[in-house]
């Protein structure tokens, strides 16, 4: 489906995780033999996949871009913004900030015992 480019926004989360890097490279590309995969966004027209595409096709000029938009849960927002940046190339920074934010969303409710809640206390 064709969307126009200025209805799409960048997902806030990916700013925090990820930059904008190699955008003039991937401009040439882009200009080159066109756009090789469709962005995806959600339903409020975020990019979650694809922000380095977006950024290159919006300084291109381009004014419709094919998107395929996908139904994502709040929650799991920024646990599909790394898995889509999986096969990407990191810089340090960008390691970090995945680890950070997968730490934060896998931590939920650790430490917590559950095996106790039905156990009678000893205590008089």
């Amino acid at each position: 489906m064709k969307v126009k480019v200025s209805s799409l926004k960048h997902h806030p989360k990916n700013k925090e995780i990820y930059d904008l890097s190699s955008i003039d490279e991937l401009m040439e590309s882009i200009s080159e033999v066109g756009l090789l995969q469709p962005l995806t966004i959600d339903t409020r027209n975020q990019v979650i996949s694809g922000n380095r595409r977006f950024e290159s096709i919006k300084r291109l000029g381009w004014n419709q871009v094919e998107v395929i938009v996908r139904e994502v849960q709040e929650e799991d927002e920024e646990l599909l913004l790394i898995h889509f940046n999986k096969q990407r190339i990191k810089s340090f920074k960008e390691l970090i900030n995945e680890y950070l934010t997968l730490d934060r969303i896998y931590r939920k409710g650790q430490g917590k015992r559950t095996d106790l809640t039905s156990v009678k206390s000893n205590i008089s």
